[in-house]
């Protein structure tokens, strides 16, 4: 008993039941009293009148609450299944959905307000789940092609050399040196997943930050390596410039853009870091002084893995800047410039709200 008044459907059938028939049973026991006044002759010969109360129903009536009994029994269980049968409907669809199949909707409603809030809850959930899927089965399917092209390299120049008759010296040394390339980038390529995958699970701590020194801290971070290249790297613009933002994720996209910017360079150029404010919003441009981007493949510097032709990298710092940035409410753009590229990245001041920070 107790495990069934546990069911909503249950309690619902049981206080519409009540509801319905307790008027019924009062009624009947209102209209079933028979008053009447008697007069009663006592032993000393003095006649009293007394009142005599009882219940004298009719049949009709007794009829009429036996009738009702399961008319109002099976009138409440209607009702509750009723009241449940969007409950039911979201039930059900959480139990038919699979992993490989997040297609199933509970679709629009009927029934109360709460219950057709649930139902588009549910669906809005099921639409996110699905887009984090979708995502996921792209991402490792991209992942798997561009993890398995350094991989066949290393496997390829091992069965190159153990099946060579007479390997010499030279010939060891440059399978190294492919084995090496090829694990270099193997390595990137399995950092850069890394740390796309943690900014994805991060939840973004906005906070008042200056972002010019973040941008000094990268600066900092990667001279030594741009030295090593025979690049400058020089930074300008504001020496203060604050906005709510989170620090390390900012910090990841300033250092993919200055990281690619090195890359890119030809040696005995520089490359430019400014930060300023714009209307409403932070914003770091990068420039660099290399061979730039065809305009043909302008719009395709952002996409997931894309390197160009002969360029280095793993293709994943500029779409993780990018993504960094929109998760703040910005942007980070590939502006037209005469020579090179120029990158900016922009970030919502808070001066505008939260709601144009997004």
């Amino acid at each position: 008993m107790t495990g069934a008044l546990q069911s909503l459907r249950v309690r619902l059938a049981l206080t519409g039941f009540l509801a319905v028939y307790l008027p019924v049973v009062l009624l009947f026991a209102v209209t079933a009293i028979d008053e009447r006044q008697v007069t009663e002759t006592g032993p000393d010969g003095v006649s009293r009148t007394v009142t005599d109360t009882g219940v004298a129903p009719t049949g009709w009536t007794v009829l009429t609450v036996v009738v009702l009994l399961p008319v109002a029994a099976g009138l409440a269980w209607w009702w509750s299944g009723r009241a449940v049968r969007p409950f039911e409907r979201v039930r059900a669809a959480a139990e038919r959905i699979e992993a490989s199949d997040l297609g199933l909707r509970v679709g629009p409603a009927q029934g109360t307000t709460e219950a057709r809030g649930l139902a588009a809850a549910f669906d809005a959930m099921l639409d996110r789940l699905e887009r984090s899927a979708r995502v996921q089965r792209r991402l490792v399917e991209e992942t798997s092609h561009e993890l398995r092209t350094p991989l066949a390299v290393l496997i390829t120049g091992a069965e190159v050399l153990l099946a060579h008759p007479e390997p010499t010296l030279e010939l060891y040394r440059e399978g190294l040196e492919r084995s090496r390339d090829a694990a270099e980038r193997l390595r990137g390529t399995v950092g850069e997943l890394l740390v796309d995958a943690r900014g994805r699970a991060r939840v973004i701590d906005r906070r008042a930050t200056d972002v010019a020194a973040l941008a000094r801290a990268v600066v900092a971070e990667i001279e030594a390596a741009a030295a090593a290249r025979s690049v400058a790297v020089r930074l300008g613009g504001a020496a203060s410039a604050e906005a709510p933002v989170d620090g390390p994720s900012v910090r990841r996209a300033i250092a993919n853009l200055v990281g690619n910017a090195v890359k890119h360079a030809p040696a005995g150029t520089a490359v430019e870091v400014a930060v300023t404010r714009g209307a409403g919003a932070v914003e770091v441009v990068v420039s660099d002084e290399g061979p730039g981007i065809p305009a043909a493949e302008r719009e395709r510097v952002f996409e997931r893995f894309w390197r160009g032709e002969v360029a280095p990298g793993t293709g994943l710092g500029l779409p993780i800047a990018r993504q960094i940035a929109q998760a703040h409410g910005g942007e980070v753009v590939l502006l037209d410039s005469m020579r090179g590229c120029r990158f900016r990245l922009s970030l919502p001041d808070g001066s505008a709200g939260p709601d144009h920070a997004g």
